[in-house]
């Protein structure tokens, strides 16, 4: 696995998992054997978009909720446009994707821009966040967000935070002044009615009514925020049990948890996030005088495995990031009915974060309901869970002569795999010998009835087999992790989940048939000419030869050859 560099911009928890996926445009939706729940409230529900989504994989967005009961999945929070790290080349493909699944669900976009103290950077990403903005048009744009947890840079360290940076956003008035030229930038485009914030974490909460230190004026940013835009300016909170650092251990124990998920891992009112939501609704009020300002949580979410960014006393408690934990608690956020109790308005909208498993300044986390592009599978599945099953059908000097679905680079048997899992009528795939870095040459087709000979060189060629007969999966009997959704312990008949597969592409076939060419695989067509994530495969390099194959192919083999050629000159 390959890790880019972390950008200089402070506003996502991105991730930076070196992936290529394609740009088809067939409705992603990863694959399981464990449907949770329905959702509720659904169209009060999003997710938050990684940066590996955004970069690579914008056509593996899912249109339906992953692990639920078919509703779809029709809000997005963007953090950013584009990166300065990402090549201006890939961008077009990443905003076609996006914007194939918005108008694909009628999504409505929550998108951001970054505040730091580069000027320069801020502009330039403002430049990119306006240009996608002309794409998305406001009919599907439902907030802008000026900057994100711009409270926790008085804690950054200083290679991140410049000296004097957090003087300059609060005293000098940077953000202010930002906040207030970008929105009527915004204004300028067409989107004046479009709601504005700039989004805390639940730090911001901690002052009367709001956090406000030299270094983190958020009141007084609020206090101008709410009298110069009045309702149009949204509060927006992220909020994260899974990082709370009041969270201890059992007494007497040194890896036990359970009064602390109890009081976390949950949605009911008793429970940290309505709690900390039903704060806010009373700041808000004491702030503005009003009830009728809008509320929207900005990210919660919950990681398996443990995050690094995990510092807390129960990071010692294996059940905290278990599986089981996270499973939980994300049951527990698609059953919430935004309740949060005494008779305070719930909150307007709420995000997940986050789609896949993401880096934060350089550190792991796992919070992703997938775990990285071109995986077809949902994390929350039983174990040994396959998205399709697959049988070696020939290995020798010859390759699938069929039209080709995908033709290009995977890393090892298990890249090419998943791209065969996640594009539509993909029966079988070829795998061609190790070129370089662990990239081999992955061909994918429908058929299979004749070969091509490319002489010399073995090419492994497997084939979808029908997967098991779908059964009844049921959660196994609750551990210290597992609580029901208002915090109370689960008993074992709460847990259970039935196998629709319903996170799987409605491209996918349900059919049992042992006829491997009709088990066809399921999922967005990957149009990827490269791709950096799977299995160690053999270490031997070798060239693919040119042979007296048909036209159309004995071209596609030239060009494979003048490609893994230009690698043997490196």
């Amino acid at each position: 696995m390959s890790i880019r560099t972390r950008s200089s911009s402070w506003s996502t928890r991105g991730a930076t998992f070196v992936l290529l996926a394609g740009t088809g445009t067939n409705a992603y939706q990863c694959s399981t054997d464990t449907t949770l729940s329905s959702v509720a409230l659904a169209s009060k529900k999003g997710i938050a978009v990684d940066d590996s989504t955004l970069h690579w994989c914008t056509s593996q967005i899912p249109n339906i909720w992953p692990n639920a009961q078919g509703e779809v999945m029709s809000s997005i929070r963007l953090f950013k446009a584009w990166d300065e790290l990402w090549s201006e080349a890939e961008r077009e493909a990443a905003w076609s994707g996006l914007v194939t699944y918005v108008t694909g669900v009628n999504a409505k976009v929550m998108i951001g821009t970054q505040i730091t103290c580069d000027e320069t950077a801020d502009n330039t990403a403002w430049e990119w966040t306006k240009t996608l903005l002309s794409r998305l048009q406001p009919k599907h744009v439902m907030g802008l967000g000026i900057g994100n947890e711009l409270e926790l840079l008085q804690y950054k360290d200083p290679s991140i935070v410049p000296a004097g940076c957090t003087d300059k956003i609060w005293k000098q008035g940077y953000l202010w002044t930002q906040f207030q030229r970008i929105t009527s930038e915004f204004d300028g485009l067409g989107f004046s009615t479009v709601p504005v914030t700039s989004v805390f974490t639940g730090l911001g909460l901690a002052g009367d009514p709001f956090y406000e230190v030299p270094q983190a004026q958020v009141n007084t940013f609020l206090m101008q925020a709410i009298e110069t835009y009045g309702t149009r300016f949204v509060f927006v909170f992220n909020f994260y049990p899974y990082f709370d650092p009041s969270m201890s251990l059992d007494a007497g124990t040194t890896d036990q948890c359970t009064a602390a998920l109890k009081a976390t891992s949950c949605f009911g009112t008793s429970c940290s996030v309505p709690q900390q939501t039903k704060q806010a609704r009373m700041k808000m009020q004491q702030l503005t005088g009003s009830s009728n300002y809008l509320l929207w949580i900005g990210e919660t979410g919950w990681s398996s495995d443990r995050a690094d960014t995990l510092t807390t006393p129960v990071k010692t408690c294996t059940a905290w990031s278990s599986l089981n934990t996270f499973k939980s608690f994300y049951k527990s956020f698609l059953e919430w009915d935004l309740q949060v109790g005494d008779g305070y308005a719930a909150p307007d909208h709420v995000f997940w974060f986050t789609m896949r498993d993401s880096i934060n300044f350089g550190e792991n986390e796992y919070f992703g309901l997938v775990s990285s592009c071109d995986e077809p599978k949902c994390k929350i599945a039983t174990s040994g869970y396959e998205a399709a099953y697959y049988t070696l059908l020939k290995t020798g000097a010859e390759s699938c002569d069929a039209t080709l679905l995908y033709d290009g680079w995977a890393q090892g048997r298990e890249g090419c795999e998943n791209k065969c899992s996640l594009t539509a009528g993909c029966v079988y795939y070829a795998l061609w010998p190790h070129s370089h870095d662990n990239n081999y040459w992955c061909q994918l087709t429908a058929t299979c009835g004749s070969t091509l000979s490319v002489s010399g060189y073995e090419v492994s060629i497997y084939t979808v087999t029908a997967p098991p007969a779908a059964t009844t999966t049921t959660t196994a009997e609750p551990e210290a992790d597992q609580v029901d959704g208002d915090g109370t312990e689960a008993d074992s008949s709460s847990g259970s989940s039935s196998d629709s597969s319903s996170g799987s592409s409605s491209d996918s076939s349900s059919d049992s048939s042992s006829d491997s060419s009709s088990a066809s695989s399921s999922g967005s067509t990957s149009g990827s000419t490269s791709d950096t994530t799977g299995s160690t495969g053999d270490d031997e390099d070798e060239e693919i030869p040119i042979n007296a194959a048909g036209p159309l192919q004995k071209l596609r083999i030239f060009a494979m050859a003048a490609v893994l050629a230009a690698f043997s000159l490196r």
